[in-house]
């Protein structure tokens, strides 16, 4: 009988595995050795990667980081949850990823960012509302570890960068306020570059908050602590807030990378005579004054060569940072003796520019740098070593993975595909394209691109321009086929894209009578 309740214990964790969901903030997939980085930053996530799967073609199903995490979260593409784009609130009744788990008996915990709610602004909260991410609540001082969106231990650090909020500022307020007075640029150790010092979006200097007590820090820690109190099975989000802009790296992190040791960004001259016209505005500064996500002061008197390798080995160093606190998470699983029933998984919301074709963080220009994640999963013994998934997946696709590896339906109304086939090895492709959205209210544009293994198309609803990109021949998208295009591909490639686009049109509410 003993024997048998020991094997039946060993089904039931089996059945119901733990998750390590690691989610960074504007990271490039190929800031990883493993997509192809010779900088040398992330050893430890390449380990994580080469002795598990690795999708090589991982995106984003939209650039921006509140409607990709939504859809994480929600298994749903962004037109459907309703945060189209950072700053909305998403539509109410959508079962979460958490809260199914919690229901499924899962400990879940949720550490750093999420940012599913508006976490800038105030006014915007009804006085039943909880959103520990907004300035609002925790100005009020509030409680900000009470349960939120079926987390049921929560501790965030919103915010970018040495000058983070939420509780991680408060408890640094509280413990240290020697260090907390010193977080933002008028505190800064090292000043590479005077125009970098104060430049809008894009500062960049050695922050004065040492390693012990920067944001990255101060979420692993929180996650650790849980996964070491938690019983299991247990789901926890651990959302890093680097490598996002601005560009702060604490302590040794500042000194690792030389920025004449960085490649210099990919561009050619003339690359945006065919764009559509909004690349050219941004490029030229012209949007300074409106609300979108791209750096809005321009390149001309900004980005030079040397500046973008100033940011870049600054940018590198919090990635750095970011496989330091991996491996160390790694550890605490295995000394806990955890790591065999845990799933891990490393992911970031969308990319970064990072100088590339003129521009840097992210925004409405579709190019591999800013949609590419990195997209790996590790389950010892379970999930087969140096395994690579080739077809393009999205980010999306997580909410139907983890609940299918957990053995939970997903609700109706779930969008996005399960990669349980791949995750055993048993198949190198789960899709055919991908699918992407992302809308800017104040630019009038709304996009929809669709990625295969050789064309990218991007539509843009109401103009009289488009994209067409050969990445076989061209994987860099200098040249844009809009107009040069064979008209059978084009037609081709349009036809796939709406077909996705009515095809993940919202079924809800479904169907219950005849009339």
């Amino acid at each position: 009988m003993l024997k048998q309740a020991s094997a039946l214990q060993k089904e039931d964790k089996m059945d119901k595995p733990n998750f390590l969901l690691i989610i960074t903030d504007q990271q490039r997939a190929d800031t990883l050795g493993l997509y192809g980085s010779e900088i040398g930053a992330t050893p430890n996530i390449d380990l994580l990667g080469s002795t598990g799967v690795t999708f090589n073609r991982g995106y984003c199903n939209n650039p921006l980081c509140m409607p990709s995490r939504a859809s994480i979260l929600a298994g749903r593409y962004p037109s459907v949850t309703g945060v189209r784009t950072n700053g909305v609130i998403a539509r109410s009744g959508q079962p979460l990823l958490p809260e199914l788990l919690s229901k499924a008996g899962y400990q879940t915990g949720a550490f750093g960012k999420i940012h599913y709610h508006p976490s800038m602004g105030t006014g915007s909260l009804k006085p039943d509302e909880y959103w520990p991410e907004h300035p609002d609540t925790i100005a009020s001082g509030e409680d900000l570890t009470k349960p939120y969106l079926g987390f049921q231990t929560v501790a965030l650090a919103c915010g970018h960068g040495d000058v983070s909020r939420g509780l991680q500022a408060r408890e640094l307020s509280e413990k240290f306020p020697d260090v907390y007075s010193k977080r933002g640029a008028n505190s800064a150790l090292l000043v590479p570059d005077p125009l970098l010092h104060h430049a809008q979006k894009i500062n960049t200097y050695k922050t004065s908050i040492p390693e012990e007590h920067y944001p990255t820090t101060w979420v692993v820690n929180k996650t650790i602590d849980f996964i070491e109190k938690t019983q299991e099975p247990f789901f926890v989000w651990c959302g890093i807030n680097d490598p996002h802009h601005p560009f702060k790296p604490p302590g040794h992190y500042w000194e690792m990378f030389k920025p004449e040791d960085m490649p210099l960004p990919i561009k050619r001259d003339g690359e945006m005579d065919d764009k559509p016209p909004h690349f050219r505005n941004f490029f030229d500064g012209k949007y300074k004054d409106m609300d979108t996500d791209g750096f809005l002061l321009g390149n001309k008197d900004y980005l030079t060569d040397e500046r973008i390798r100033i940011i870049k080995a600054a940018y590198y160093g919090m990635v750095a940072m970011i496989d330091d606190n991996v491996a160390r998470m790694l550890k605490v699983l295995e000394d806990k003796g955890l790591r065999q029933n845990t799933i891990v998984i490393f992911v970031s919301d969308h990319g970064e520019f990072m100088g590339d074709h003129g521009f840097v963080l992210k925004g409405p220009m579709h190019y591999e740098n800013v949609l590419r994640v990195p997209f790996l999963w590790n389950w010892p013994g379970n999930f087969p070593e140096k395994h690579t998934v080739d077809g393009p997946v999205g980010l999306i696709d997580l909410f139907p993975t983890i609940l299918d590896l957990a053995n939970i339906p997903a609700p109706e109304g779930a969008q996005g595909k399960s990669l349980i086939e791949q995750l055993k090895g048993n198949s190198h492709r789960r899709h055919e394209e991908v699918y992407i959205e992302n809308d800017v209210d104040s630019l009038d544009l709304r996009l929809r691109t669709l990625v295969t293994d050789r064309w990218k198309l991007t539509w843009y609803a109401e103009k009289d321009y488009g994209e067409i990109y050969d990445l076989e021949n061209d994987p860099n998208e200098f040249v844009n086929l809009w107009d040069h295009c064979d008209p059978a591909i084009k037609y081709d490639l349009v036809s796939r894209l709406l077909d996705l686009v009515v095809a993940n049109q919202d079924i809800l509410p479904p169907k219950i009578s005849h009339a």
